[in-house]
Protein backbone atom coordinates (compact mmCIF):
# COMPACT_ATOMS: atom_id res chain seq x y z
CA UNK A 1 0.00 0.00 0.00
CA UNK A 2 1.58 3.86 -0.78
CA UNK A 3 1.91 5.54 2.17
CA UNK A 4 4.23 8.45 1.43
CA UNK A 5 5.32 10.03 -2.02
CA UNK A 6 8.52 12.50 -2.15
CA UNK A 7 6.55 15.25 -3.88
CA UNK A 8 3.13 15.39 -2.34
CA UNK A 9 3.89 13.70 1.19
CA UNK A 10 1.98 11.36 3.27
CA UNK A 11 -1.06 9.69 1.19
CA UNK A 12 -3.20 9.85 4.04
CA UNK A 13 -6.13 7.28 3.72
CA UNK A 14 -3.19 4.88 3.77
CA UNK A 15 -2.88 6.07 7.17
CA UNK A 16 -6.06 5.99 8.26
CA UNK A 17 -6.70 2.59 7.37
CA UNK A 18 -4.46 1.57 9.96
CA UNK A 19 -6.57 2.73 12.97
CA UNK A 20 -9.29 0.07 12.49
CA UNK A 21 -6.88 -2.58 11.17
CA UNK A 22 -5.17 -5.56 13.08
CA UNK A 23 -2.55 -5.88 9.81
CA UNK A 24 1.03 -5.12 9.99
CA UNK A 25 3.66 -3.68 8.32
CA UNK A 26 6.09 -6.66 7.26
CA UNK A 27 8.57 -4.09 5.23
CA UNK A 28 8.65 -1.41 2.61
CA UNK A 29 9.72 -0.17 -1.06
CA UNK A 30 10.64 2.78 -2.23
CA UNK A 31 9.47 2.60 -5.97
CA UNK A 32 10.72 5.52 -8.73
CA UNK A 33 7.41 6.49 -10.31
CA UNK A 34 6.97 8.47 -13.86
CA UNK A 35 3.48 9.47 -15.42
CA UNK A 36 2.83 9.32 -18.77
CA UNK A 37 -0.03 10.74 -20.84
CA UNK A 38 -1.71 8.95 -23.32
CA UNK A 39 -4.32 8.32 -25.69
CA UNK A 40 -5.48 6.67 -28.37
CA UNK A 41 -3.84 8.19 -31.25
CA UNK A 42 -1.05 10.48 -30.06
CA UNK A 43 -3.52 12.93 -31.65
CA UNK A 44 -3.35 15.86 -28.14
CA UNK A 45 -5.64 17.62 -30.73
CA UNK A 46 -8.43 15.71 -29.66
CA UNK A 47 -8.11 16.01 -26.13
CA UNK A 48 -11.14 17.57 -23.84
CA UNK A 49 -10.44 15.82 -20.72
CA UNK A 50 -7.76 14.70 -18.91
CA UNK A 51 -8.29 11.41 -16.40
CA UNK A 52 -6.01 10.04 -13.29
CA UNK A 53 -5.70 9.78 -9.29
CA UNK A 54 -5.50 12.69 -7.56
CA UNK A 55 -1.83 11.90 -6.21
CA UNK A 56 -0.49 11.60 -10.27
CA UNK A 57 -2.48 14.82 -11.00
CA UNK A 58 -0.66 16.12 -8.02
CA UNK A 59 2.92 14.92 -8.79
CA UNK A 60 2.40 16.25 -12.00
CA UNK A 61 0.82 19.70 -11.77
CA UNK A 62 3.21 22.20 -13.05
CA UNK A 63 3.89 20.28 -16.39
CA UNK A 64 0.34 20.48 -16.89
CA UNK A 65 -0.07 23.92 -15.93
CA UNK A 66 1.97 24.80 -18.55
CA UNK A 67 1.25 22.39 -21.42
CA UNK A 68 -2.74 21.65 -21.14
CA UNK A 69 -3.90 24.54 -18.60
CA UNK A 70 -7.43 24.55 -20.31
CA UNK A 71 -7.93 21.05 -20.47
CA UNK A 72 -10.59 19.89 -17.55
CA UNK A 73 -8.73 17.48 -14.94
CA UNK A 74 -11.23 14.72 -13.82
CA UNK A 75 -9.66 12.79 -10.90
CA UNK A 76 -10.73 8.74 -10.80
CA UNK A 77 -9.80 6.05 -8.24
CA UNK A 78 -6.61 4.77 -9.78
CA UNK A 79 -4.61 5.31 -12.75
CA UNK A 80 -5.48 1.99 -13.99
CA UNK A 81 -9.29 3.57 -14.28
CA UNK A 82 -8.07 6.63 -16.24
CA UNK A 83 -6.57 4.15 -18.86
CA UNK A 84 -9.95 2.18 -19.26
CA UNK A 85 -11.84 5.21 -19.87
CA UNK A 86 -8.72 6.68 -22.23
CA UNK A 87 -9.44 3.06 -24.50
CA UNK A 88 -13.11 3.92 -24.78
CA UNK A 89 -13.59 7.72 -25.22
CA UNK A 90 -11.06 9.39 -28.07
CA UNK A 91 -11.86 13.14 -26.24
CA UNK A 92 -10.42 11.62 -23.39
CA UNK A 93 -6.46 11.13 -22.02
CA UNK A 94 -5.18 9.79 -18.98
CA UNK A 95 -2.39 9.63 -16.99
CA UNK A 96 -0.57 6.26 -16.14
CA UNK A 97 1.92 4.32 -16.44
CA UNK A 98 3.54 2.08 -18.23
CA UNK A 99 1.33 -1.08 -17.65
CA UNK A 100 -1.69 0.50 -18.34
CA UNK A 101 -0.28 1.71 -21.43
CA UNK A 102 0.30 -1.78 -22.58
CA UNK A 103 -3.13 -3.52 -21.20
CA UNK A 104 -5.28 -0.97 -22.72
CA UNK A 105 -3.54 -0.46 -25.63
CA UNK A 106 -2.87 3.60 -25.71
CA UNK A 107 -0.42 5.44 -27.28
CA UNK A 108 2.12 7.81 -25.40
CA UNK A 109 1.65 11.64 -26.07
CA UNK A 110 4.31 12.69 -23.26
CA UNK A 111 6.73 10.94 -21.13
CA UNK A 112 7.53 11.08 -17.71
CA UNK A 113 5.69 13.77 -17.30
CA UNK A 114 5.89 13.97 -13.58
CA UNK A 115 7.29 17.40 -11.68
CA UNK A 116 10.48 15.77 -10.39
CA UNK A 117 13.01 13.40 -12.02
CA UNK A 118 13.48 11.69 -8.78
CA UNK A 119 9.64 11.41 -8.03
CA UNK A 120 9.22 8.49 -5.63
CA UNK A 121 6.62 6.44 -3.59
CA UNK A 122 6.96 4.43 -0.30
CA UNK A 123 4.80 1.67 -0.13
CA UNK A 124 4.32 -0.68 2.78
CA UNK A 125 3.86 -4.55 2.64
CA UNK A 126 0.97 -5.43 4.99
CA UNK A 127 0.68 -9.12 6.55
CA UNK A 128 -0.43 -11.05 9.67
CA UNK A 129 2.99 -12.20 10.86
CA UNK A 130 6.17 -10.26 12.60
CA UNK A 131 9.69 -10.30 10.45
CA UNK A 132 12.74 -10.98 12.65
CA UNK A 133 15.48 -8.09 13.02
CA UNK A 134 17.96 -7.75 9.95
CA UNK A 135 20.39 -5.19 10.95
CA UNK A 136 18.80 -1.99 9.92
CA UNK A 137 15.04 -2.13 10.81
CA UNK A 138 12.27 0.55 11.22
CA UNK A 139 9.51 0.53 13.61
CA UNK A 140 6.07 2.05 13.26
CA UNK A 141 4.24 3.24 15.68
CA UNK A 142 0.37 4.22 16.01
CA UNK A 143 0.08 6.38 19.37
CA UNK A 144 -2.68 8.87 20.72
CA UNK A 145 -3.14 11.17 23.91
CA UNK A 146 -5.23 13.38 25.56
CA UNK A 147 -4.81 17.11 24.68
CA UNK A 148 -2.52 18.95 27.27
CA UNK A 149 0.54 21.33 27.81
CA UNK A 150 3.59 18.68 26.71
CA UNK A 151 1.44 16.07 25.77
CA UNK A 152 3.49 15.62 22.22
CA UNK A 153 6.53 16.10 24.34
CA UNK A 154 5.78 13.47 26.72
CA UNK A 155 5.36 10.29 24.06
CA UNK A 156 8.88 11.50 21.95
CA UNK A 157 10.69 11.68 25.20
CA UNK A 158 10.82 8.05 25.72
CA UNK A 159 12.87 7.77 22.50
CA UNK A 160 15.23 10.24 23.10
CA UNK A 161 16.21 9.17 26.84
CA UNK A 162 16.37 5.54 24.85
CA UNK A 163 18.91 7.09 22.24
CA UNK A 164 16.16 6.22 19.07
CA UNK A 165 15.89 8.25 16.35
CA UNK A 166 12.77 9.67 15.12
CA UNK A 167 12.17 9.56 11.37
CA UNK A 168 9.19 10.44 10.72
CA UNK A 169 5.82 11.89 12.79
CA UNK A 170 2.65 12.62 10.75
CA UNK A 171 -1.19 13.52 13.03
CA UNK A 172 -4.56 12.57 11.49
CA UNK A 173 -7.64 13.64 12.84
CA UNK A 174 -8.94 11.05 16.15
CA UNK A 175 -12.05 9.92 14.52
CA UNK A 176 -13.79 9.26 17.40
CA UNK A 177 -12.40 12.27 19.52
CA UNK A 178 -12.79 16.02 17.86
CA UNK A 179 -9.75 18.12 17.36
CA UNK A 180 -7.94 15.04 19.13
CA UNK A 181 -5.01 13.22 17.32
CA UNK A 182 -3.28 10.22 16.34
CA UNK A 183 0.21 10.04 15.69
CA UNK A 184 2.22 8.04 13.56
CA UNK A 185 5.64 7.41 14.10
CA UNK A 186 8.72 5.89 12.33
CA UNK A 187 11.55 5.18 14.90
CA UNK A 188 15.22 3.49 13.72
CA UNK A 189 15.51 -0.32 15.53
CA UNK A 190 13.57 -3.58 15.52
CA UNK A 191 11.27 -3.73 18.47
CA UNK A 192 13.06 -6.51 20.07
CA UNK A 193 16.18 -4.51 20.38
CA UNK A 194 16.45 -3.97 24.06
CA UNK A 195 16.50 0.64 24.09
CA UNK A 196 13.60 -0.15 21.60
CA UNK A 197 11.45 -2.61 23.84
CA UNK A 198 12.38 -0.16 26.63
CA UNK A 199 11.29 2.77 24.81
CA UNK A 200 7.70 1.11 23.77
CA UNK A 201 7.10 0.00 27.52
CA UNK A 202 7.15 3.69 28.69
CA UNK A 203 5.47 4.90 25.56
CA UNK A 204 2.53 2.38 26.54
CA UNK A 205 2.17 3.41 29.93
CA UNK A 206 1.55 7.66 28.88
CA UNK A 207 -0.84 6.33 25.47
CA UNK A 208 -4.10 6.65 25.59
CA UNK A 209 -3.49 4.83 22.54
CA UNK A 210 -0.67 2.48 21.76
CA UNK A 211 -0.47 0.35 18.52
CA UNK A 212 3.42 -0.93 17.03
CA UNK A 213 2.16 -1.82 13.34
CA UNK A 214 5.40 -3.44 12.79
CA UNK A 215 9.09 -3.64 12.66
CA UNK A 216 10.85 -4.80 9.23
CA UNK A 217 13.66 -3.71 7.42
CA UNK A 218 14.33 -0.52 5.32
CA UNK A 219 13.96 0.08 2.13
CA UNK A 220 16.37 0.11 -0.57
CA UNK A 221 15.78 2.26 -3.99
Amino acid sequence: MPVENSTEGVISHTLDMFIDSDLKVCGEVEIRIHHHLVNQSQDVSKIKHIYSHQQSFAQCRHWLDQNFRSIERIPVSSNAEAARIASQDQSAAAICGLPAVEIFDLQICFESIEDLSDNTTRFVIIGNQDVAPSGDDKTSLLISTKNYPGALLGLLQPLADNNISMNKIESRPAPDRKWEYIFFIDIDGHQQSANVRQALDELKQQASLFKVLGSYPKASL
